[in-house]
């Protein structure tokens, strides 16, 4: 079988490992514990997990209805990527979420992408040194099964056909940006947090509650911004407390890409966003009483 490697991917690759490579691991912030949780055991395998997870993405989500999704550990952080099709097809809501694979971050040479016992293939250095065999060998060791006869019109695989493309996209702002984070495994509450409703579920007109597999959460320092997986919709927040709902440029990768670093306030390619937690430890050491205590 011919695999062939996405040269956008290859580049993407090759990006992530010249932003990310001198990072240290990040640990869960316990002394913020009202700012989002931004741990990792390890930042490049996380940024080259993402583009890995783009060519899985890439290569079988409308054939195998497959998606790859971030998972976030409470101990660990972002520790994982779960190679499934639970959520992207009703014919197979019960199947076990890893059936098809897990990309493990914070083991020896990650990413490692493992399907139970039987496949482990190990990614870390190959990555850094050929990432066009990386993404070839992966893709080969990915299973491609076919879907079952049914009724998909409704499945996420048939809805949104624009997200491989949206998985890409983010794929390289994640390998250009350090400290962007990008969830899809969301929950929206129906009541309250703080005194505000979750965005989505005022975006939604209280359509959309509990746990949710429809939209990209991308966090940047204070910035949130979530994209619907048919890329028609984002929501993001204009000022405190105050979330708008427009149209989203997503037929044209280009334009997406500049959108999302506009609405994100991304900067300049290759420089670590600045997360909240920083600056408040920053402020913490810069004040009067700090600085006369020699603290």
């Amino acid at each position: 079988m011919s695999v062939v490697a996405d040269p956008h991917l290859v580049m993407a690759l090759h990006r992530a490992i010249a932003h990310y490579r001198d990072l240290e691991p990040r640990s869960i912030p316990v002394d913020h514990p009202h700012v989002p949780e931004l741990a990792m055991p390890d930042r490049l395998a996380y940024a080259v997990g993402w583009v890995l997870a783009a060519a899985i993405v890439g290569s079988r989500y409308r054939t195998s209805a497959i998606d790859v999704l971030p998972v976030y550990h409470p101990e660990h952080g972002w520790d994982r990527f779960l190679v499934t099709r639970r959520v992207t097809c009703r014919l197979y809501a019960t199947e076990p979420a890893d059936s098809l694979g897990t990309i493990w971050l914070g083991e020896e040479d990650a990413p490692v992408f493992t399907v139970g016992q039987s496949v482990r293939l190990s990614l870390g250095k190959l990555c850094q040194e050929d990432p066009a065999e990386a993404i070839r060998r992966l893709l080969f060791a990915v299973p491609s099964p076919r879907l079952r006869h049914g009724e998909h019109a409704q499945c996420a695989h048939q809805r949104a056909e624009r997200y491989p493309t949206l998985y890409r996209v983010t794929a390289e702002l994640i390998a250009d940006y350090p400290g962007l984070i990008v969830a899809r495994e969301l929950f929206v509450d129906d009541q309250p947090i703080d005194g505000a409703y979750h965005p989505l579920y005022t975006a939604s007109g209280a359509r959309l509650t509990g746990w949710t597999y429809d939209y990209i959460q991308y966090l940047a320092g204070e910035r949130i911004l979530f994209l619907g997986i048919d890329g028609r919709l984002a929501t993001f927040e204009i000022e405190p407390g105050i979330w708008r709902t427009e149209e989203a440029p997503s037929q044209d990768e280009t334009a997406l890409r500049h959108y999302l670093e506009e609405r994100l306030e991304l900067g300049e390619p290759g420089r670590p966003i600045i997360e909240l937690a920083s600056l408040q430890s920053e402020e913490s050491r810069n004040t009067p009483d700090n600085q006369e205590s020699g603290k």
